[in-house]
């Protein structure tokens, strides 16, 4: 018992001088900013310095890695696999996977408490969200919902967690979701979950079924985009209502072609939203200082556009055109692409982030 109890404080002792060191180098302001990608048909995550747009590193993470999220409190990483249906804890200071847990089937984006204490994964084919408690390394709750669990989101003062699920339309008839054993319903919704109490709270309606899905810094407002819709709907947290719907400013031809809106941000400053036209290979960036959304830029990007992130001090934003393994950067300020970052064939690139480590 003598020998184990060393074996701990000792433990306890490296813990607390990395922790300390990480501590100095922020304190002293040596930090980077990392953007990492997940290369959606393969099992690697790309990593790139924002300061310079060069990749730095890969990271395997597992087959076909779909969601990230980053505890602000926290210097960890956490992924989803939807290929292994794996969630993956990634240490984003070296780079390297600390763990691996399974979860439910096909893991779609994720999200996180501020702490790093729960982490909320859409497992898609279970037609379920799934809690997972970080601390007790497992699954504590699971959530049913109608069609299939494909986004998640926490809100900014981690009093709810907001959940889009997709149509299992136009991908599978009814029959062919019960041949295979995944969700038959369709959803026209957005599910809120208390966080405390990790119960059900209640619905926003919409006309079609949600995709990604993103919250205002100040906390009032969601935008999402939607089956149907090219553009997104803007919701009002505290009646949760749809109170506005903003449509892209498009020309005659591109509405003749058949297409989606699928990425959608909001710069930290609060004052605009981005998404995209994903068949047009267009971003669309709209003022959001008031209620209504009004369009003040678009530009072309590469093909097939499924993805943004945005710097955190709202200067860059970064588009992943899966189509043609490359990433839109656009200079916020004068709405232009400033490069464009070639990423290797076949990475198929969707999901990024880009989050802020100590340099140790």
């Amino acid at each position: 018992m003598k020998k184990i109890a060393t074996v701990q404080k000792t433990a306890a002792t490296f813990l607390l001088l990395l922790v300390g060191l990480a501590s100095v180098a922020g304190a002293a302001g040596g930090t980077r900013q990392k953007l990492y990608i997940l290369n959606s048909v393969l099992d690697t995550m790309t990593v790139i310095d924002v300061a310079s747009n060069q990749v730095i590193g890969s990271v395997k993470v597992g087959l076909q890695p779909h969601g990230l999220a980053w505890p602000r409190s926290q210097h960890v990483l956490w992924v989803s696999a939807e290929g292994s249906s794996e969630l993956v804890k990634v240490d984003p200071i070296r780079d390297e996977v600390l763990a691996r847990y399974p979860i439910g089937r096909r893991p779609n984006e994720i999200d996180v408490t501020s702490d790093g204490r729960l982490v909320f994964i859409p497992a898609m084919l279970d037609g379920v969200y799934q809690v997972f408690d970080t601390e007790a390394e497992r699954v504590i709750a699971t959530f049913p919902t109608d069609g299939m669990p494909h986004n998640a989101i926490v809100s900014v003062d981690d009093r709810f967690a907001y959940f889009s699920p997709m149509d299992r339309e136009p991908y599978y008839t009814e029959e062919q979701a019960r041949t295979r054993g995944i969700p038959t319903s369709t959803n026209d919704k957005v599910y809120i979950l208390d966080i405390e109490s990790l119960t059900l709270a209640g619905t926003i309606a919409l006309a079609d079924a949600p995709r990604p899905i993103t919250i205002h810094p100040k906390g009032h407002r969601i935008y999402v985009n939607r089956d149907g819709l090219l553009g997104f709907e803007v919701l009002d947290i505290h009646t949760r209502q749809q109170i506005y719907t903003a449509h892209f400013d498009m020309t005659r031809e591109e509405r003749a072609t058949p297409s989606r809106s699928h990425a959608i941000g909001v710069t930290p400053d609060g004052r605009e939203v981005w998404s995209t036209d994903i068949n047009n290979g267009v971003v669309h960036v709209f003022d959001v200082t008031t209620d209504k959304p009004k369009q003040v830029a678009r530009m072309k990007t590469g093909q097939t556009p499924l993805w943004l992130t945005i710097t955190p001090d709202s200067k860059t934003v970064y588009v992943s055109n899966t189509a043609d393994d490359s990433l839109s950067v656009f200079d916020v300020a004068s709405k232009k692409e400033v490069t464009r970052i070639q990423l290797e064939k076949g990475n198929a690139p969707k999901r990024s982030l880009v989050v802020e480590v100590p340099t140790v």
